[in-house]
């Protein structure tokens, strides 16, 4: 093998170290984004589900009862 050849392989070689590394970091922040997708995801959730729970105790609940009238200056 030329001194030409030998010089273009280490050349790949390297550029192929670089794109692993740039893979490597690439999917590391991927799946730190994504936990902290999840993590806001149950966030929201909970959120949902108290909002939810407020919405129902301010209504009344679901016993029929309509919600309680405006005060009279509405």
């Amino acid at each position: 093998m030329s001194t030409e050849d030998s010089d273009r392989l280490a050349d790949l070689e390297i550029r192929l170290m670089h794109q692993e590394d740039a893979i490597d970091s690439l999917t590391e922040s991927l799946v730190r984004q994504q936990r902290i997708i999840d993590h806001l995801h149950q966030h929201v959730e909970q959120l949902r589900r108290r909002l939810h729970g407020l919405e129902e105790q301010h209504s009344g609940g679901d016993d029929g009862e309509s919600p309680e009238p405006p005060p009279p200056h509405y």
